[in-house]
């Protein structure tokens, strides 16, 4: 099965986008253990000085940066693995 995804050249080449994901998966570690409703005021907060050039305001990327976080947060818990089914413990 070949999945398509539709080609938006706006956003393939915006700094802004790639430096909010980073910044997404890099929150992990700076809050370990937290939760993204406590985690997205710091990292809102703290976008003016990581965003670099990018004229993108946080609402403009905050689901660029909650979609990294999310699936950084399962790799870093064990849940992100092809051998298994991902199962959450609580």
């Amino acid at each position: 099965m070949i999945v398509r995804l539709p080609h938006q050249p706006a956003l393939d080449h915006d700094e802004g986008r790639v430096r909010a994901r980073v910044f997404g998966e890099e929150a992990t570690g700076l809050y370990p253990g937290q939760p993204w409703g406590e985690v997205e005021p710091h990292m809102a907060g703290d976008w003016r000085a990581v965003r670099g050039s990018s004229p993108l305001s946080w609402a403009e990327v905050r689901n660029d940066a909650h979609a990294a976080w999310q699936v950084a947060k399962l790799d870093r818990e064990g849940c992100l693995r092809d051998h298994a089914p991902v199962v959450m413990t609580d």
